[in-house]
């Protein structure tokens, strides 16, 4: 058991050798943007290639110029809908669209993390069978042949943004009115936008992250397996009659070894 205690005392280790990974997301353009700016300006990989998917949607690959063998590849999901991630066949033909421009990806030597938003999901029982399945971003399981780890942002991917520039966000979840605004109006009106991330900008991410999950007496996550961390959030957020400000995405840093806990 990988279990790692959640504190707001951490580091990043931005030479990291990370090997290859896999992003699936819901979003064609904003969760795409997110993840460019913070490794192409944060943590200077370039961009080696872009090719189109259904002549609209980029799939863009990036490697580090301090470990060769540090590669990100971005795929979209087949729909704006969480279920579409287990159409595995499609996911097969997007790593190999991928592997055809010479760039060898496949799921079974990659970490693979699906990111997706919670204010979009209707069938809450079959969530939950999606949680217990994707919760290892590197082991498949007997049944289905790729795996991964599901990350979800409450309400939606603008929690993360909203999360680089804010202080308190378990204030700001219980002070916001999320029947009157949306967090996509609310980071307009403030002005925040992804292409101002930065290195503190993403330690603050994190300690927000941190702060809210201990808000909920979430402390500790398996990386092994975070079914269970997954159920204790899930459960909360859909318990607790309110929404929730908080984005699982940089998860994926921890997991990774990009953020480590110190």
């Amino acid at each position: 058991m990988a279990y790692q205690i959640l504190k707001d005392n951490f580091r990043l280790n931005l030479n990291k050798n990370i090997g290859k990974v896999i992003y699936i997301v819901e979003g064609e353009k904003r969760e795409i943007n997110i993840l460019k700016n913070i490794f192409t300006k944060v943590l200077k990989y370039n961009e080696v290639i872009t090719s189109n998917r259904s002549g609209k949607i980029q799939c863009p690959k990036y490697v580090s110029n301090e470990n060769r063998n540090s590669e990100i590849a971005i795929i979209n999901s087949k729909y704006s809908n969480i279920f579409s991630i287990e159409d595995v066949n499609f996911i097969d033909e997007q790593i190999k669209n991928i592997s055809n421009y010479n760039l060898e990806f496949n799921y079974e030597n990659s970490a693979i993390y699906y990111i997706f938003d919670a204010d979009r999901i209707e069938d809450r029982n079959n969530v939950d069978r999606l949680l217990n399945k994707y919760s290892n971003s590197r082991e498949s399981n007997e049944f289905y042949r790729i795996g991964g780890m599901l990350l979800l942002n409450y309400p939606s991917i603008e929690s993360f943004i909203v999360s680089n520039f804010e202080n308190d966000l378990v204030k700001l979840s219980t002070n916001f009115d999320f029947e009157k605004q949306t967090l996509k109006k609310y980071i307009n009106e403030k002005k925040y936008n992804d292409k101002y991330i930065s290195i503190e900008t993403l330690k603050n991410a994190f300690i927000q992250m941190i702060h809210s999950l201990l808000n909920i007496d979430v402390n500790k996550i398996d990386l092994d397996n975070v079914a269970d961390f997954n159920f204790s959030i899930f459960n909360y957020e859909k318990n607790s009659k309110a929404e929730y400000i908080l984005s699982l995405l940089l998860i994926s840093f921890l997991d990774i070894g990009i953020i480590e806990i110190i």
